[in-house]
């Protein structure tokens, strides 16, 4: 899986994106949510998970919060998606298609954070 920032180039800039994944790599970003649904953890750092390969340095942080504050950036390619359990439920809802083999994409994230967040299996939106 990669997980790459993209500051420009589309109206629906700036955006972070997880693609080129196995069914497997979706599957570990499934639990990761759901275990902040959980409170199982409290942070998950997704560009540390096993097969997921950083474009440029970028940086994404899952962090159980007690508010929603979707996708905000802390550094210069380094980014936090905060959100309540119930919504970490939700994000792992959506991601859970893409764990058994589904094509397309799916928004995790939009407006009112400072960042979108795509899931795209072919890195097309």
């Amino acid at each position: 899986m990669r997980l790459e920032y993209l500051p420009e180039g589309s109206p629906d800039c700036p955006l972070i994106r997880l693609f080129d994944f196995v069914p497997a790599e979706a599957a570990a970003l499934g639990a990761a949510a759901s275990a902040l649904a959980a409170g199982q953890l409290e942070r998950v750092a997704v560009h540390e998970l096993p097969g997921v390969a950083p474009v440029g340095g970028c940086e994404l942080v899952f962090r159980l919060r007690g508010r929603d504050r979707a996708v905000v950036r802390v550094g210069p390619a380094a980014f936090e998606y905060r959100l309540t359990a119930d919504t970490w439920d939700n994000v792992a809802g959506l991601i859970e298609p893409f764990a058994a083999g589904a094509d397309g994409h799916q928004w995790l994230a939009e407006a009112p954070g400072q960042v979108s967040l795509l899931l795209s299996a072919s890195g097309q939106w």
